[in-house]
């Protein structure tokens, strides 16, 4: 039996796993160490779910890579962070899972009710993006459509996300960072999307929180999307965002130096349950202004190899040409993120960008 289908085998019961829990006597280690990653990589696709009574909290491991931390005091945030839902993507993993081990060592107080995740495990392990299926194109009940662990995982994500907003209070401020590393290089190395809101104003406090956190860029989307993000905004109301933390980098390879300033923000945020009050000021925002679509076999960029997200171009610059079509810049300095040609025709080769000034956006 090849991987994908001892994947496929073993992830069948993931959606019903969450209502299997066992209780662990108070001297037994929920994860070895309280290492998360090692245990999750060491147990890609299963592992039973178990719960302990500490004093302070019940502590839960849902599924493997998924841990929800329930503190017995009166929380007023209920805060989700994942990381690996690309599975090369490892930095974000690395970090999260370092604050983890620090709540459960309890180096570190934990003040919110916290949901950790870690996505796409199989991928992980080999150094992929994913094993058959982009899982950050799965969320929003796309995984129904699809077979295979990629959307068996997604749709458990999901529920696990869903169930820990459902079961806080209600008037808990719901946030959800989801966390990434870029393919390619940035001229904003870190920089976030902004899921669209369907006329919801945007939070001056996440802008604020992400600014402390050292993101140099938003990137407002435009309309709806598949993505982990969207899913937790829209569906659940929640503060939600795609946050990109510079670029991909195998295990053990990553400078976590270069994220001292979003560790900070988050053990803030966990232990004192609070944002910075401070408002944005510098960080940069882009609206989408058009979208570039591959339209025919010999679509072509006419950008270098080693281009970088929001690069800008001068006003009439040829960007694309195909036998169809090509596309002129628009005005100075408009800027192309996520560009790709490697694709079918019909898909998005990319979106141009614009930027615009924060005090113009609609905050609340």
């Amino acid at each position: 039996m090849g991987l994908n289908s001892k994947l496929t085998t073993i992830s069948l019961m993931a959606l019903n796993i969450l209502t299997r829990r066992q209780v662990c006597p108070e001297d037994d280690f929920l994860i070895e160490q309280h290492d998360l990653l090692a245990f999750s990589l060491a147990n890609p696709t299963h592992a039973e779910g178990k719960t302990q009574d500490h004093e302070w909290a019940d502590i839960s491991l849902l599924e493997t890579g998924i841990v929800r931390i329930e503190p017995k005091q009166d929380a007023t945030i209920s805060l989700v962070l994942s990381a690996g839902i690309h599975g090369n993507e490892t930095a974000p993993m690395e970090l999260v899972n370092q604050i983890l081990k620090d709540v459960l060592d309890m180096a570190l107080t934990c003040s919110v009710r916290l949901l950790v995740i870690f996505g796409n495990l199989p991928a992980a392990n080999l150094g992929q993006r994913f094993i058959e299926i982009n899982m950050n194109r799965l969320f929003s009940g796309a995984w129904k459509k699809e077979e295979g662990f990629e959307p068996q995982r997604a749709g458990l994500i999901e529920k696990s996300i869903a169930d820990f907003f459902a079961d806080g209070p209600q008037e808990a401020q719901r946030i959800h960072y989801d966390l990434h590393t870029a393919i390619r290089g940035s001229k904003y190395p870190k920089f976030v999307v902004y899921p669209y809101l369907h006329e919801r104003p945007y939070s001056s406090e996440q802008l604020g929180f992400l600014e402390a956190s050292g993101i140099e860029a938003v990137l407002l989307s435009h309309q709806s999307t598949t993505t982990l993000s969207y899913f937790s905004s829209e569906l659940h109301q929640a503060d939600a965002f795609t946050v990109e933390l510079g670029q991909v980098a195998g295990f053990g390879q990553n400078d976590l130096t270069k994220l001292s300033e979003i560790n900070k923000t988050l053990r803030h945020l966990i232990s004192a349950s609070a944002l910075p009050s401070k408002a944005a000021a510098q960080i940069k925002v882009f609206q989408v202004i058009d979208v570039l679509n591959k339209d025919a076999q010999d679509y072509q960029l006419n950008i270098d190899a080693d281009f970088e997200n929001f690069t800008s171009f001068d006003a009439g610059f040829k960007l694309s040409q195909s036998n169809l079509s090509h596309y002129l810049v628009q005005q100075e300095g408009d800027a192309l993120v996520f560009p790709n040609t490697k694709l079918p025709i019909g898909q998005r080769a990319g979106l141009m960008v614009r930027e615009v000034s924060l005090a113009a956006l609609n905050q609340v």
